[in-house]
């Protein structure tokens, strides 16, 4: 499953590097997102970065916790696709990882904004 993942990402850099005008790190933004659980007593996040080819935008994120009075913990992994359908209606596929990068979920859905 590494391999699928690092070979996929590469893919995906050589493909960004060649349509961006600016290049490869135009289109890479990285991002990240905490929050906190009131009845788990418990932090949780995930940082990643987003890359956009040709549409469809690309993350893959690494998850974490926090207890109080525990160590942060590494929870798990996920890539998550993106594809706009129409103005404010998306596509999207998650997969998710566990936190030895193993296979744990494929989830896949739409999204709207408005």
């Amino acid at each position: 499953m590494k391999k699928i993942i690092l070979a996929s990402a590469l893919v995906v850099a050589t493909a960004t590097a060649a349509h961006a005008e600016g290049g490869l790190m135009s289109s890479i933004k990285p991002d990240a997102s905490l929050e906190y659980a009131f009845d788990a007593s418990k932090w949780s996040g995930d940082m990643g970065v987003t890359a956009s080819v040709y549409g469809l935008s690309i993350r893959p994120a690494l998850d974490f916790s926090y207890k109080n009075g525990d160590s942060m913990t590494f929870d798990g992994a996920e890539i998550k696709g993106t594809m706009p359908l129409s103005q404010g209606l998306s596509a999207y596929s998650t997969l998710s990882l566990t936190n030895k990068f193993k296979y744990n979920d494929v989830s896949v859905g739409v999204a709207f904004s408005f």
